[in-house]
């Protein structure tokens, strides 16, 4: 997969050397979603994560008896998943597409083995990542003082 041609709307992608941009490639796989198929459960292993190349993805909050809630809608460029950067490796959201999807997934398990011995890409990811949790946490607590404003 050439990273290349994303690289300018990515925040993980632009972030990175043109030696770790090439070691990022060599773990990448096209994934296609179609509308409504779930990418990944609350709860699972947080194996891989994922930019997306086109189409939007859902992030869910799930609660039994409730629809699920969408929290964030992530599109071209977005990284998809930060559970994979901390320990236990578990999802914290249910991710779908919500219309037909292709995204770049990459191995976790193989970029947390490189962060270990290269601190500097460990820096930049774990930058890209910590701003992406704010965000997420931001959009979280908005959607939860509107949900319970109508309650």
């Amino acid at each position: 997969m050439n990273l290349r041609s994303m690289r300018e709307s990515s925040e993980l992608l632009t972030s990175l050397t043109n030696t770790e941009l090439e070691f990022f490639e060599s773990l990448s796989r096209e994934v296609h979603l179609v509308n409504g198929e779930i990418l990944f459960e609350e709860g699972g292993a947080a194996e891989s994560f994922f930019i997306v190349v086109n189409g939007k993805v859902g992030l869910e909050m799930t609660s039994p008896g409730r629809v699920p809630m969408v929290i964030q809608t992530l599109g071209p460029g977005d990284l998809v998943g930060v559970s994979w950067f901390f320990p236990p490796y578990r999802w914290n959201w249910r991710a779908r597409a919500l219309e037909d999807t292709t995204l770049i997934a990459f191995d976790a398990a193989e970029v947390r083995k490189r962060c270990e011995v290269d601190r500097d890409l460990a820096l930049e990811v774990q930058g890209v990542v910590a701003e992406e949790v704010v965000r997420r946490l931001h959009r979280t607590r908005i959607q939860l003082l509107d949900l319970y404003r109508t309650t």
